[in-house]
């Protein structure tokens, strides 16, 4: 049993634990709520059949324990606290970089939680679409959709920000 416990830990601590702080922008409520997931990962570790097949049924949990924490503090949904400040800046590649970036953020604030949602958990957790929408308990398509569509128009409004093509940069 703890064997497969600190299998399910060492394989997906790393993802849960960012798309934990990608939600709740804040260090030490990230490391509770992760306790908090992974003590009930650990509390139903007999239910769980092997390591791959429980990755959906974790980012659920870590799902859940986020709309828990901010029932709790008194806020259902979380609005800019999804979106990073990102003020580590070094060098100037690294503050060009960082500008370009502050622009994409303000273009994700101005998405519905759930389309940010999809994003955080595609492109910070690394889970593929299908295992989006199990996490979120919605069809597959409609997280293909809405992630194509949220990626389209942030090229658009970047590029328009830009004053032209993205790629041509």
């Amino acid at each position: 049993m703890d064997s497969k416990f600190e299998k399910i830990y060492d394989t997906y601590y790393d993802s849960v634990y960012r798309y934990i702080f990608v939600s709740v922008k804040d260090k030490w409520n990230a490391e509770d709520i992760i306790s908090n997931v992974f003590i009930k990962v650990y509390e139903n570790i007999e239910k769980l059949r092997s390591v791959e097949e429980s990755k959906n049924w974790i980012f659920r949990v870590a799902h859940n324990c986020i709309i828990d924490f901010y029932r709790k503090k008194g806020k259902v949904i979380p609005i800019d606290e999804f979106i990073g400040e990102g003020k580590e800046e070094k060098g100037f590649d690294n503050i060009i970089i960082q500008e370009e970036f502050n622009e994409v953020k303000e273009i994700l604030k101005s998405f519905p939680e759930r389309t940010r949602n999809m994003i955080y958990l595609r492109f910070y957790s690394g889970l593929k679409f299908k295992e989006i929408a199990e996490v979120l308990s919605i069809p597959e398509s409609t997280v293909k959709t809405t992630i194509n569509r949220a990626i389209k128009k942030v090229r658009k409004s970047y590029e328009e920000s830009i004053g032209g093509d993205a790629y041509e940069k």
